[in-house]
C-alpha cells in the first residue's frame, strides 16, 4: 500500500485537533503517533473523529466496524482511508 499524501496527513490532524482535548502541535504527531496514549482520544472522541472523517473524506466506515476496531495509530487510521477512497474509484 502507498504511503497517504501530506494532504491526508494534515487533514486527519486538523480533525484530530477539532475532537483531542489536548493541544497538538503538528511537528510532534506522526504516522505512529497512538490515538488514545499520545492523542488522549477516548472511545466517543474515536467515534466523533471517524464521523468528521467520513464526510471530510467522502468515506463511510459502516461496513467496516472490524477495521475501525483496530485503529491504534494515526497511520492505521490513514491507511484504512485511503483504502477505502481507492475502493471507491
Amino acid at each position: 500500500m502507498h504511503a497517504p499524501s501530506a494532504a491526508h496527513f494534515d487533514a486527519f490532524l486538523n480533525l484530530i485537533a477539532q475532537i483531542t482535548p489536548v493541544e497538538l502541535a503538528a511537528d510532534t504527531v506522526s504516522r505512529d503517533s497512538n490515538l488514545a496514549s499520545d492523542l488522549m482520544l477516548d472511545s466517543i472522541s474515536l467515534i466523533s473523529l471517524m464521523a468528521l472523517t467520513e464526510e471530510h473524506f467522502g468515506i463511510s466506515f459502516a461496513e467496516h466496524t472490524e477495521s475501525i476496531a483496530k485503529l491504534a495509530t494515526v497511520g492505521d487510521a490513514l491507511d484504512l482511508i485511503e483504502s477505502l477512497q481507492a475502493a471507491k474509484v
